[in-house]
């Protein structure tokens, strides 16, 4: 396919004409829906760097099985002067410490001066949520603080307190994982983390993959022409918005956005806490209040606007319900998605999980203390399966579109 189709930015636009709704055509026909909507994450996450004043940095993980289009939307990004892409990196890699160095030679390794005022793009995250309860936990603080925006320092024994303070090592950071461990996912409501995620779907359509198999020498000249308009467009806009902090943003909201934005920060809160005897500890809601706002904020920058409206919230929505454990995800997207009518019986569980009907009891009876939806029988006289029925507080807002919906 020629790199001179319509729907390249090269043709029939200049460079500096490329709008967000021209990206969107260009990855849509290129890939699909899923990629798209991926992509449109990650721009919106990556253009919170023109904010000028924000607390902290914008943390996004796109997360999906092996082979399901995960790097391919990072591929989009990789070039760009405001990117800085490593695929090792660990705590340790923001902070050097190595007493066969000198001071000087360690500055030289440090990761964190090297993103500051980028986004940081790390192709394979899964060693991130790996092992012990207690490395992933330390991983995470360390990654949340990283997030804050204020720099980080760490005692290096050797050579002492070393590292970087100030606003001006802000970055964000922009991921790809396979599914997470259990294990993981009981760290994040622990730890308070600024990490949100958005699910990457692959296509289960049997021709499609047997088209890309076909014609799979295309593959690279479909991602060059995703990158170029991605790229083109946001070269563009970083220059429009006067760089790493143009934007002083001064607009409220529009009406309805703070009601959205309280039910997608409890959503993740309580839809990531962990259940310890019993009893569900949820995070508290600041840094996911304000992350899933600076996404939003970022949405609004795409299609030129200093305001949030309901539609900024759409991609905030797919996130809030990719934030969720995997295990609970399922049964917590139907359970609130409005085409089922706010109730679950265990044979719904079983079906949409393919679990057991002990299992699905299990989950069922998590979810409810959750208080995500009550649970009981489907007839009320102990012989027939129970239900669950969805808490009035978490019918899905009216002007929201329900994520995900097959057309």
């Amino acid at each position: 396919m020629s790199t001179n189709s319509p729907e390249s930015p090269t043709d029939a636009q200049t460079s500096d004409q490329i709008t967000i709704s021209d990206v969107e055509r260009i990855v849509r026909k290129e890939f699909d829906t899923s990629t798209w909507e991926a992509t449109e994450a990650v721009l919106a996450s990556h253009v919170t760097l023109h904010l000028a004043g924000k607390p902290g940095g914008v943390g996004l993980v796109l997360v999906g099985p092996p082979s399901s289009g995960k790097t391919t939307v990072l591929e989009f990004f990789e070039g760009l002067d405001t990117v800085y892409r490593s695929d090792d990196v660990t705590p340790a890699s923001f902070v050097s410490h190595d007493a066969s160095k000198s001071e000087e030679q360690l500055g030289q390794i440090d990761l964190l001066p090297k993103v500051a005022r980028k986004s940081l793009l790390s192709r394979d995250m899964a060693t991130w949520f790996a092992g012990e309860q207690e490395d992933i936990y330390k991983r995470m603080s360390i990654m949340a603080h990283l997030l804050d925006g204020n720099g980080y320092t760490r005692d290096t024994g050797s050579h002492g307190e070393r590292g970087y303070t100030g606003r001006e090592y802000r970055f964000n950071f922009i991921g790809a994982t396979t599914p997470l461990p259990p294990s993981a996912w009981q760290v994040m409501g622990n730890v308070g983390n600024r990490l949100l995620f958005h699910e990457k779907r692959g296509t289960s359509d049997m021709s499609q993959i047997v088209s890309d198999v076909v014609c799979g020498s295309e593959y690279p000249e479909k991602v060059a022409r995703c990158r170029d308009a991605v790229q083109t467009f946001l070269t563009s806009l970083w220059n429009d918005c006067g760089g790493f902090e143009g934007i002083e943003w001064a607009d409220d909201p529009e009406a309805g956005v703070g009601p959205i934005l309280s039910y997608l920060t409890e959503l993740v809160c309580r839809g990531r806490a962990p259940i310890i005897e019993g009893r569900v500890q949820p995070e508290g809601g600041h840094r996911i209040a304000g992350s899933l706002y600076d996404v939003a904020r970022g949405h609004a920058i795409l299609h030129g606007r200093r305001r949030v409206t309901v539609e900024d919230m759409q991609v905030c929505a797919r996130i809030a319900l990719s934030t969720i454990p995997e295990k609970r995800r399922p049964l917590v997207r139907a359970l609130l998605d409005p085409a089922n009518g706010g109730v679950l019986t265990t044979r719904d569980v079983c079906d949409l999980t393919g679990v057991s009907k002990p299992t699905a009891g299990k989950r069922m009876e998590e979810i409810s203390i959750l208080r995500f939806g009550s649970l009981g029988e489907v007839d009320g006289d102990g012989r027939n399966p129970k239900a669950l029925t969805l808490r009035r507080e978490y019918v899905w807002p009216d002007s929201l579109r329900f994520p995900w919906v097959e057309s």
